[in-house]
């Protein structure tokens, strides 16, 4: 309920303050009043208690003042609109849970994936650096102590903080902060920006069409490509923060407004898109600065006015978060993307093409203003296009720099070009059409159509690996029908088999074995897995997924926490890291080596895991003979 809390008060700000553009307030004060509901939860670093005694005012007052017009909206609306408004946010809402958790990332699912080794990888590594940046201060995953490393951190903190505000580990944050909060925002963002773009009297006069819009044009660019902002938390994250602060840039290029209010929420937001994801941040402060520079004037003078706060935090985000190139960027190769990942890559590009043909068409016919804003639209098109046709960029990651200009160009297609259709076509362009073009179009795409089947079948594949792990023989088979009924009933009888199963696994063991160790004290504390616990080495199915389970489960970090050279796990250097790998691999350790290893990170208690079910405490705090 507190997630759902924060989603209503967020969107409640969005409504009520961008509601007086009209009057011509800056777009500068949503920017910021919606950044800092959306990171109230953070305050719970300092507290739980402390942070609900802020945030619980903050959030209700907000959601109090966005009911209110909302209702008079309502009230001045035929009856039946409320209602189709009411069944189709239903419908997009199941279909998006279906979409989202069939991707196999953070899911409903997880809390139990984890436990029985079928948990994605990402989902672990991230939710380890979170839990040891919340809960020690240290970006690392915590596989030998605190070993350092480079990534962005924002979406890390806020997840785990948002854990900590709610109540729930870490891992589990993952799943709902995303589905409740991050991802409603980040649709909810892309269709303001479509609005907001323009002013109100030149766009879109039909809301519902405001809201249509920019979601058929998402869901045709995913008919052939890919969803990866629906699990990505650093992207989704950094991708609601550009698109709220996109609405600043025609304030930025219009020489009548002031530029005070617009460059302040623009550097607060700009700089926690960087700090999201370097890619989004890189492309949009290039956009921005220039955007600037133009506003100013271009002399070289302007130049180092506007680059010099950027560059510095440009430098200083990429110290801190990005890998060094060689790891990410493998070589200068054109169209290596487009040839490796033609579904990733492809529907990206074309969108990135209609965003740098539609700025053309602006700035050919528009105002000086509209000039100067599609100038900056055309360098965000070739700012995500440039990496993604010259570079080989690691496991297909140029698509998060493609992708930014098709989100960019939906907001714009909806600004400019849904109005011109709306004015030309008035009978055709109506909310009912745009309704069955979505439902046929998402309906036509196969990951969609399919995500009900995949996700069912996931669950099949949890209640198998339950049942093997616990010792109980193979699981009796169910038809899909019942094993859909069983995934939507969290009461359901099948489901408490499923939990008693998990409760039996190595994985649910060895978390029990060790939260009844820690007495509820987690703090300067360490595991070590001895190297002979093999139940606990071969839980996952991808055995680097074993030492990233308890860093991320119960949020501590390991000792030594490689997996044993005899299991034969492959080394990989982006999940398990590069730094110390053979000195951090599990073997014999007596007591004194433990605890002199334990010391390098300010650590004075280790829990050894012998067995699943058999552990001690270490205590190096006092002295042994």
């Amino acid at each position: 309920m507190k997630a759902f809390l924060l989603l209503a008060a967020a969107v409640s700000c969005l409504l009520v303050l961008s509601s007086r553009r009209h009057q011509g307030a800056s777009h500068a004060g949503v920017v910021l009043s919606v950044i800092a509901i959306v990171f109230l939860p953070c305050l719970a670093w300092f507290g739980r208690v402390f942070a609900d005694i802020i945030t619980y005012p903050v959030l209700l007052g907000m959601v109090f003042l966005g009911v209110q017009p909302a209702a008079g909206l309502v009230r001045r609306m035929a009856p039946r609109m409320p209602v189709l408004a009411v069944v189709c946010g239903c419908g997009a809402g199941i279909g998006y849970f279906f979409v989202v958790n069939s991707r196999g990332y953070a899911t409903v699912l997880t809390p139990e994936q984890a436990a029985t080794g079928l948990q994605h990888l990402d989902t672990l590594y991230h939710a380890s650096i979170a839990n040891m940046l919340v809960n020690f201060g240290h970006l690392s995953t915590g596989l030998d102590g605190f070993m350092p490393m480079k990534y962005h951190v924002l979406s890390h903190i806020w997840m785990g903080c948002v854990g900590l505000w709610l109540g729930v580990t870490t891992l589990e944050s993952y799943y709902l902060t995303a589905q409740i909060i991050a991802i409603p925002l980040l649709l909810f963002s892309l269709i303001m920006a479509g609005l907001l773009l323009r002013r109100s009297a030149e766009g879109l006069s039909d809301s519902a069409l405001v809201t249509l819009i920019p979601l058929l044009l998402l869901m045709i660019a995913d008919l052939w490509g890919w969803t990866s902002y629906l699990v990505s938390e650093s992207y989704f994250i950094s991708l609601f923060l550009l698109l709220l602060a996109l609405p600043l840039l025609p304030e930025i290029a219009d020489e009548r407004s002031p530029l005070g209010p617009p460059l302040t929420a623009l550097a607060v937001a700009g700089t926690l898109v960087l700090f999201s994801k370097i890619s989004v941040g890189v492309i949009f402060w290039g956009a921005a600065g220039f955007l600037l520079w133009r506003r100013l004037g271009l002399t070289l003078l302007n130049f180092i006015k506007v680059a010099a706060p950027i560059a510095p935090l440009v430098w200083l985000a990429s110290a801190i978060g990005s890998p060094e190139a060689g790891e990410y960027v493998h070589a200068l190769r054109p169209l290596a993307f487009v040839r490796e990942f033609p579904r990733g890559s492809l529907p990206n590009i074309v969108a990135n093409l209609v965003l740098l043909y539609g700025a053309s068409r602006l700035w050919l016919s528009g105002t000086s203003a509209e000039m100067r804003l599609a100038e900056a639209l055309a360098l965000i098109a070739m700012g995500s296009l440039a990496p993604a046709l010259l570079l080989d960029i690691i496991g297909g990651s140029a698509f998060y720099f493609a992708n930014v200009g098709t989100f960019v160009c939906i907001a714009f297609l909806t600004a400019y070009g849904g109005s011109l259709l709306e004015r030309r076509n008035p009978r055709a362009f109506r909310p009912a059409v745009i309704l069955i073009f979505i439902a046929v179009v998402a309906l036509a795409t196969n990951e969609k159509r399919r995500s009900p089947i995949e996700l069912v079948r996931q669950f099949q594949e949890l209640r198998a690996r339950a049942h093997t792990l616990a010792g109980r023989g193979e699981a009796a088979p169910l038809s899909t029908l019942h094993a859909t009924a069983a995934l939507l009933a969290p009461g359901g009888s099948l489901r408490g088999e499923i939990g008693d199963d998990v409760k039996h696994t190595p994985g649910g063991q060895s978390i029990e074995t060790l939260r009844s160790l820690s007495g509820g004290q987690t703090h300067q504390t360490a595991v070590f897995v001895a190297p002979d616990n093999r139940p606990f080495w071969t839980t996952y199915i991808d055995c680097r997924g074993d030492p990233l389970f308890v860093p991320a489960v119960l949020g501590v970090p390991m000792l030594k926490g490689i997996n044993p050279a005899e299991f034969g796990c492959p080394k990989d250097r982006y999940y398990l890291g590069a730094h110390n790998a053979e000195d951090a691999v599990s073997d014999v350790a007596s007591d004194d080596q433990l605890c002199a290893r334990a010391a390098r990170w300010g650590l004075d208690e280790i829990w050894v895991l012998s067995t699943p079910q058999v552990g001690r405490k270490l205590s190096c705090a006092v002295p042994r003979s």
